[in-house]
Parts: C-alpha cells; structure tokens; sequence
C-alpha cells in the first residue's frame, strides 16, 4: 500500500471516530456518516473507480468529480451551519429578553417593597 494512501485512511478514521464520538446524534446520522466515510475510504484505495464514475456521468476526470462533491457537500454544510447559527441568535434574543423582563419585575418588587418599608 503506497503510504499517502495509509495516510489518508488513518485520517478519514479519526475524522469518523471523532464525528461519532457525539452522543446527540441520530441512528440514521451515524449510518449516513459511516457510509459516506467508507466511500472516502473506497475511493483512497481504489481511486480508478472514481474516473470510471465520472466518464459515465459525464465529467472528464475523477478527482473532477470528487471536487464537484465536494462543493456541493460544502455548500450543504454551510447551508446548515447557518440555519443553526440563526436558530441559537434567535433563542438568545429571546432568553435575554426573558431574563432582562425577569430582572425588571425584581427590580420593580424590590423598590415596592424598599418603599412600603420606608
């Protein structure tokens, strides 16, 4: 086995492992994970396949399509990354916003309370 291929199979395991390692993932994200890993690691071994693949759908060279994937996968990604980066700003909008209305009716109670003493 040439070495950049060892290399690279030992990268794409940790990556796996590291990704699996999250306890609030689905069933159906870890098996879509695991094959999506073990195509990257098919690929590595055999990279001829991906040529093969690429002539019959229509793209010149392997690595073409692999970076093709690639982007899409990428934009995916970052499609959701920023889907969620939303989500969390707007659950910290409105947790500050609950917590700054909490304060207010405390402090508010407490100046009552301060001047029904006085």
């Amino acid at each position: 086995m040439i070495p950049i291929k060892l290399i690279l199979i030992i990268i794409v395991i940790l990556a796996l492992r590291a990704y699996l390692v999250q306890k609030s993932l689905l069933l159906t994200e870890r098996v879509i994970a695991f094959v999506l890993f073990a195509g990257v690691i098919f690929l590595v071994l055999f990279p001829d396949l991906s040529t093969i693949v690429a002539k019959a759908i229509g793209v010149g060279r392997g690595v073409d399509l692999v970076i093709y994937l690639s982007l899409a996968f990428l934009l995916f990604l970052s499609i959701g990354v920023r889907r969620r980066f939303r989500q969390l700003n707007a659950s910290i909008t409105e947790l500050s916003r609950a917590i700054a209305i909490m304060t207010a009716h405390q402090s508010d109670n407490t100046t009552r309370k301060k001047d029904q003493n006085d």
